[in-house]
């Protein structure tokens, strides 16, 4: 699929041009990120988001804590939209994480959040969306509209944003999002292969994602991808809590994903891939690590990374996969059935 021949792949194939507004247009709020947290004396950090955009901000309750030092926890919509919880928000940011900033579930909590005292950072791709203009701080992704339903080149705008969020709190690392950026077209140039692979993986079902760490992110906006684009059954996990269960899955037939970079859990992902192999499941690997790579039957060997790239390069590769696999079932991947851009919920 080498012709850029529907709205998805065009979108993929406009990250590293279109990233590169995304950090021009979230550089100039930095500096008020950062007085306000002083000034407010933030010690709480709260996202809330769904689908892709609650994936990448399960990206950045890695990061910012790993990075930054800051922990970072989820708010639940439904505290507020269903329960009407009395939430203290004193000295916390929530950081609301939306493609459109107008889902009504999204807007109820914010306002929310705000009226209780809470420091609101909109992450949004719609400057002139409820939640950019209700928000203290809008982190404009500046990425165009996506026109398919699927978000590609939003959830790695958001990831870009989000890190660069992480620079403004705690001990305010470099992110690297330049570098970042500049190897995507690295990803890209292996759509042929994952084309091939695509191929492969079409006829069947059921699939295990295993990621680890900073990963787990995109190991979830892998099995979401797959499940709306390619109406395929699969769910996500962590290598580590997949041994507390559901290890039992593992057998003959068993149809496994790894996205295993190069890293910390080097072990892990090797001792994970000798399971899938010798239980007789099949394993798919995109991995930079020549042991889990011998051990897949169906391969796709990264670019090297690092803890804060990976989830963005892996995040291509997955919508890349998704991309393929629906295009080799003959779906159409722009408008997957049953689903809207705006999704109403609460």
């Amino acid at each position: 699929m080498t012709e850029k021949t529907t709205m998805m792949q065009r979108e993929i194939f406009s990250e590293p041009e279109v990233l590169k507004r995304t950090i021009a247009a979230c550089r100039p709020v930095q500096k008020k990120i950062k007085e306000e947290f002083e000034k407010r004396n933030i010690s709480k950090i709260v996202t809330m988001s769904r689908g892709s955009s609650d994936n990448a901000s399960t990206v950045f309750s890695f990061v910012c804590p790993l990075y930054a030092g800051k922990l970072v926890g989820k708010y639940h919509p439904s505290l507020t939209t269903v329960y009407g919880a009395d939430t203290d928000m004193s000295n916390t940011c929530m950081v609301v994480v939306s493609q459109s900033g107008m889902s009504k579930d999204t807007v109820a909590v914010m306002e929310d959040a705000k009226a209780r005292g809470a420091l609101t950072i909109g992450v949004t791709n719609d400057e002139n969306s409820t939640v950019a203009k209700g928000c203290d701080i809008h982190m404009f992704l500046d990425v165009d509209e996506e026109k398919s339903v699927a978000a590609t080149k939003t959830y790695i705008a958001e990831l870009i944003a989000l890190y660069m969020l992480t620079e403004c709190v705690g001990k305010q690392p470099d992110m690297c999002v330049d570098k970042i950026v500049d190897k995507i077209p690295s990803v890209l140039a292996l759509n042929d292969k994952i084309a091939d692979v695509a191929a492969a993986l079409a006829p069947r079902n059921n699939f295990i994602i295993l990621s680890r760490g900073t990963m787990l992110g995109t190991g979830d906006e892998c099995a979401l991808k797959l499940t709306e684009c390619c109406y395929m059954f699969n769910r996500s996990y962590s290598s580590a809590n997949f041994m507390h269960g559901p290890l039992s899955l593992l057998a003959e037939g068993a149809n496994v994903i790894m996205l295993a970079p190069d890293g910390k859990f080097n072990d892990e992902f090797i001792s994970m891939a000798k399971r899938v192999r010798d239980a007789g499941a099949s394993l798919t690997a995109f991995s930079d690590i020549p042991e889990v790579l011998d051990l897949a039957e169906q391969k796709i060997e990264m670019p090297k990374g690092c803890d804060k790239c990976n989830p963005v390069l892996y995040g291509t590769a997955v919508s890349l996969l998704a991309l393929n696999i629906g295009g080799a079932k003959g779906l159409n991947v722009d408008a997957p059935r049953n689903l809207k851009k705006v999704t109403v919920t609460l």
